[in-house]
C-alpha cells in the first residue's frame, strides 16, 4: 500500500508540474517570437474591432523598419508605439500620442513634421502623411466642427521696417554673384534638372524677384538661403557654416543699404501682426473618406509633389517643365507636367476598378478661357488616344472623358458642361466629377450640380493598369494645360452632394484669422478688428471678412466712430487694395462683440512684398474714437487737354457673322455643314464681335483659324469643289510628283484666284502671297513617313486655310 501511494504521488507530481506549465504540448511546440527585423507580423491578434482598425490604418504605416520600428520598440528607446511583439501593447502606447478628434494635433504629427525621422524629403509631407493615417484610424471621430476660439494674439508695435527696392541693382551686386556661381547647376530655369525657386536665373531681374521670397531683410540671418546652407547642408560648396555666414553677410550688405519704411506720427494705427499670428481659421472638417490618393501641395519647393492619402504606395508626382510653387499651396502650370509612375498609379486601377465607381476634386484656377484640345488638367492615361479618365478645359468648358463599355478607348465621347453656361471660368473653383455604374458621370462646380445628362452610361471597361497619373498635358507632352491647382483628391467612392457641398465650403489653403488690437485707441479691452485673410497666390494676400471683436465678451460701453480704415504693411500703407477707405461708421453704446460684428462685406488683395512669414500688416484709421488723423485727398492731376480730332482707322474687320458668311462664299461651302457648323458653334464667342480693328486680339485670330481649317477640309475633301478649283492637280499622287516645284503652280494660283478674287490695290500683292504659300508648300512635302496621296490633300488644305484665315478676308 505505501508503495503504491507513492507511486501514486509521483503520478500527480507529474501531472501538476505538466499542468502549470501549460501542457507537454507547450513545451515542444513554444509560441513564435517576432523577429524584430521582419515587417512581417507574426503575433498575438488585435483584440478588439478598434486595434485592428489602428493595426490596419497607422501600425502597419509606422512599425516598419524604414519608418519607427527601428527605434520605438522593446529594448529600444520608449514608448514603444511600434512594437513589432504585440500589437495590443503598440496600441496603448499610441493612444496618448494621437488626437482622434483632431489628427493634426497629434504628438506624432508634430515629431515627423518638425524633422523627427521624416522617412521623405519633406518634413510637412511626413506630417501630412502621418495625419491621413491617423484620420484613417478616427474616421467618424474626426471632428468637423465649426466652433474657432479667439484668443489674445501677440501684441507687436508697428515698428520701423524695410522694404525690396523695385531696382534689382543692390542685389546684383551683393547675393547674385554667390547664388550665379554656386546655386545655377539647380536653381536656373535652363538647368537639366531645375528647380524652383529660380533664384539664380541667367535674367536677374528674375533671379531677383525669386529670392525676395528666401530673403529676410529684416533679419539676414533667418533668410531661407542662409538657413539651407548653415543648419540644413543644403549644397555647400566648400564649409557649410562659412558658406552660411559668407551668404548671410551679402544679404546684410543688400539690406544695409536699403532705408527704413518710418510710420509717420500723425496715423491712427491699431497693433501690428505677421500673417503667422493669427488664428489658424476653418470652417469645418473635409469629408475624405474613400480617398485613395490626396495631393495639398504644401511642400513649397523642389521636384516632388506628395501623395499624403495614406494609402500605399503613395503615388507622388515628379515635376518637370515650367511649373512654379504656389505660397499658398499649390502648382502653377505654365508648361509643365506632374506625374507619377506607372507602377504608383497603378492603385488607381485596382481601387476604383474594385468598386466600380471614383470621384475626382480639384481646386483649379485656369489662366484663360481659349484653351483647346481638350487641354489635361488631370489625366490617367498613356497617350493622345488612350486613357483610363481624364479632367480637361475646352474654352469655358470641363470636359470629362471616360473609358466604359460603350466608350472609345480614348473615353470619348466626353461629358462637357453646357457651351453656353459658361461654366469654367479664369478664376479659382472647384471642380468634382464623379461616377457610378447605374448614374455614369456627373460634374460639379463650386458645389453645384450641373445640369448636363451622361447619355453613355455602362460599366468601366477595359481599363489600363500600366498608364500613369499626369497634371497639366498629356503622356505624349501634347494637350498642354495652363493654370493653378491647389489640391487634387482621388476617391474610390462616389462624393454624394452634401459631401461636394461640404468640401466646397471648407476651401482651400492655409488661412489665419488676424486680431489686429485697437484697445488702446478705444479703452476697451481685448478689442480687435478681425480679417480673414490668406496667402491669394505668389504675389499678394487676400483680405476680407472685416469685423469688430471683443474676446472677453464685453459689450461696447461708450460708442465710437470708424472712419476711414486703411490697410498697412511693412511700415506705409499699401499703394493698392484699400475697399475699406470709404467706411463711415457709428458703433453705438451697448453694441454686442462677443461674437464678430461685420463691418464690411467687402474682399481686397493687398500686394505681396517680403513673404508671408516676414510682411507686417497694421490698419490706419481716419477717425476712431477720439483719435483722428486728417488725410488730405490725393491732388488730381488733370490731363493736358488735346483738340478733339476725326481721324479714326479707316479700316475695320469682319464680325463673327460676316467671317462666317465671307468664308462660306469664297470656298462654296454651306455654312450647315457638319464640320463647319460645329467649328462655328464651337469658336463663335472667340471670333470678333465687333469692326472696330483696334479691339483685334490674337485669341480672336486661333478662333478665325479654326474656322478657315473646317473650311478648306470640308472643301478639299469635297471632290465637286476640289475638281473645280484644281482641274491639273494629281491628287491620287505623293507631294513629291503632285506639288513638285514644276507642278506648284497648278495648285496654288488656282488657289489665290479663288480666295483673292477682287486683287484690291491696298491688299497683299498676288505675287508675294504666291511666293510665301510656295515656301510653305516646300516645306510641308519634305517628309520620310506618310508622304502619299493622303498628304498632298493635307498640304493643299493648309496652303487653302493660309490665305483664308489671313487679313486678306478679315480686314474690310
Amino acid at each position: 500500500m505505501k508503495h503504491l501511494l507513492i507511486q501514486t504521488s509521483v503520478i500527480f507530481s507529474l501531472i501538476f508540474m505538466l499542468t502549470a506549465c501549460g501542457g507537454g504540448d507547450v513545451e515542444t511546440n513554444p509560441p513564435k517570437k517576432q523577429d524584430p527585423q521582419s515587417d512581417v507580423y507574426s503575433g498575438p491578434a488585435a483584440a478588439t474591432e478598434d486595434i485592428q482598425k489602428y493595426k490596419v490604418s497607422l501600425w502597419d504605416n509606422i512599425s516598419t523598419q524604414d519608418r519607427c520600428g527601428a527605434c520605438h520598440t522593446e529594448g529600444n528607446q520608449a514608448p514603444y508605439f511600434a512594437s513589432r511583439n504585440d500589437v495590443n501593447d503598440a496600441y496603448a502606447a499610441t493612444n496618448p500620442l494621437v488626437d482622434l478628434a483632431e489628427p493634426q494635433k497629434s504628438r506624432l504629427v508634430d515629431k515627423v513634421a518638425g524633422g523627427h525621422n521624416c522617412w521623405l524629403a519633406s518634413d510637412a509631407a511626413c506630417g501630412e502623411t502621418m495625419t491621413q493615417w491617423i484620420k484613417l484610424w478616427a474616421d467618424d471621430r474626426v471632428s468637423t466642427a465649426n466652433t474657432i476660439e479667439l484668443t489674445a494674439p501677440v501684441i507687436r508695435e508697428p515698428g520701423s521696417s524695410k522694404s525690396f527696392p523695385d531696382d534689382s541693382s543692390l542685389f546684383s551686386q551683393h547675393v547674385y554673384p554667390i547664388v550665379n556661381q554656386y546655386c545655377s547647376q539647380c536653381h536656373n530655369q535652363s538647368a537639366q534638372l531645375a528647380q524652383s525657386p529660380f533664384f539664380a536665373s541667367n535674367d536677374v531681374g528674375q533671379a531677383y524677384e525669386a529670392a525676395k521670397r528666401v530673403m529676410n531683410l529684416d533679419e539676414p540671418a533667418q533668410s531661407r538661403l542662409v538657413v539651407r546652407l548653415g543648419s540644413e547642408f543644403h549644397n555647400c560648396w566648400d564649409n557649410c557654416q562659412a558658406n552660411s555666414i559668407e551668404m548671410r553677410d551679402a544679404i546684410t550688405a543688400l539690406s544695409d543699404a536699403i532705408p527704413l519704411d518710418v510710420i509717420s506720427a500723425d496715423m491712427v494705427v491699431s497693433k501690428s501682426l505677421r500673417l503667422t499670428d493669427g488664428i489658424t481659421a476653418s470652417s469645418g472638417g473635409r469629408f475624405e473618406t474613400g480617398v485613395i490618393a490626396l495631393y495639398q501641395f504644401k511642400t513649397g519647393e523642389g521636384n516632388i509633389a506628395y501623395d499624403t492619402s495614406g494609402i500605399s504606395p503613395a503615388a507622388n508626382l515628379s515635376l518637370s517643365g515650367d511649373i512654379d510653387w504656389l505660397g499658398s499651396w499649390g502648382l502653377s502650370f505654365k508648361n509643365g507636367k506632374a506625374q507619377a509612375s506607372t507602377a504608383n498609379s497603378k492603385k488607381l486601377h485596382d481601387l476604383m476598378t474594385a468598386t466600380g465607381e471614383f470621384s475626382i476634386e480639384a481646386w483649379v484656377t485656369p489662366s484663360n478661357v481659349v484653351q483647346e484640345g481638350p487641354a489635361r488638367i488631370v489625366t490617367y492615361s498613356a497617350g493622345d488616344n488612350a486613357r483610363n479618365f481624364t479632367l480637361g478645359q475646352t474654352q469655358y468648358n470641363y470636359d470629362f472623358m471616360l473609358r466604359t463599355e460603350s466608350s472609345s478607348a480614348n473615353g470619348e465621347p466626353a461629358l462637357s458642361t453646357p457651351d453656353a453656361a459658361e461654366v469654367l471660368q479664369a478664376t479659382l473653383q472647384h471642380v468634382v466629377m464623379t461616377y457610378k455604374a447605374n448614374e455614369g458621370r456627373k460634374i460639379y462646380v463650386n458645389g453645384r450640380l450641373i445640369n448636363v445628362a451622361d447619355e453613355d452610361i455602362a460599366p468601366l471597361a477595359n481599363w489600363d493598369d500600366s498608364f500613369a497619373l499626369i497634371l497639366g498635358r498629356e503622356a505624349s507632352n501634347q494637350h498642354v494645360w495652363q493654370g493653378d491647382i491647389r489640391l487634387l483628391a482621388l476617391y474610390n467612392r462616389v462624393l454624394e452632394p452634401a459631401q461636394v457641398l461640404q468640401n466646397y465650403d471648407v476651401g482651400v489653403g492655409e488661412k489665419f484669422f488676424l486680431l489686429f488690437s485697437i484697445s488702446h485707441l478705444i479703452d476697451l479691452p481685448n478689442t480687435y478688428v478681425m480679417f480673414e485673410v490668406s496667402q491669394f497666390d505668389n504675389y499678394s494676400y487676400l483680405f476680407s471678412g472685416a469685423s469688430i471683436v471683443n474676446i472677453d465678451g464685453t459689450q461696447v460701453g461708450n460708442g465710437f466712430p470708424l472712419k476711414g480704415l486703411r490697410l498697412g504693411i511693412n511700415g506705409k500703407e499699401s499703394s493698392h487694395g484699400q475697399a475699406y477707405m470709404n467706411l463711415d461708421l457709428a458703433i453705438e453704446a451697448g453694441q454686442e462683440i462677443a461674437e464678430p460684428f461685420l463691418i464690411s462685406p467687402l474682399g481686397t488683395l493687398v500686394a505681396l512684398e517680403k513673404g508671408a512669414s516676414q510682411d507686417e500688416f497694421f490698419l490706419t484709421f481716419e477717425k476712431l474714437g477720439e483719435h483722428e488723423n486728417v488725410v488730405i485727398p490725393g491732388v488730381i492731376v488733370f490731363p493736358e487737354e488735346v483738340p478733339a480730332t476725326t481721324k479714326s482707322a479707316q479700316m475695320g474687320i469682319r464680325n463673327f457673322a460676316e467671317i462666317n458668311h465671307t468664308m462660306s462664299v469664297l470656298t462654296g461651302v454651306e455654312q450647315q455643314s457638319t464640320k463647319v457648323f460645329n467649328t462655328y458653334q464651337l469658336v463663335k464667342r472667340q471670333l470678333p464681335s465687333i469692326e472696330n480693328i483696334e479691339t483685334f486680339i490674337s485669341a480672336q485670330q486661333m478662333g478665325i483659324t479654326q474656322m478657315a481649317i473646317a473650311y478648306c477640309d470640308t472643301a478639299i475633301e469635297d471632290s465637286v469643289i476640289r475638281s473645280a478649283w484644281f482641274p491639273d492637280v494629281d491628287f491620287t499622287s505623293a507631294p513629291s510628283v503632285a506639288l513638285s516645284p514644276a507642278e506648284r503652280s497648278k495648285l496654288l494660283n488656282p488657289l489665290i484666284a479663288q480666295l483673292m478674287p477682287l486683287n484690291l490695290a491696298n491688299q497683299p500683292s498676288s505675287l508675294g502671297v504666291f511666293n510665301e504659300l510656295d515656301s510653305l508648300v516646300s516645306n510641308l512635302s519634305v517628309c520620310t513617313t506618310n508622304c502619299d496621296a493622303v498628304r498632298t490633300r493635307t498640304i493643299a488644305k493648309a496652303s487653302c486655310a493660309a490665305v483664308l484665315a489671313s487679313a486678306v478676308m478679315l480686314v474690310q
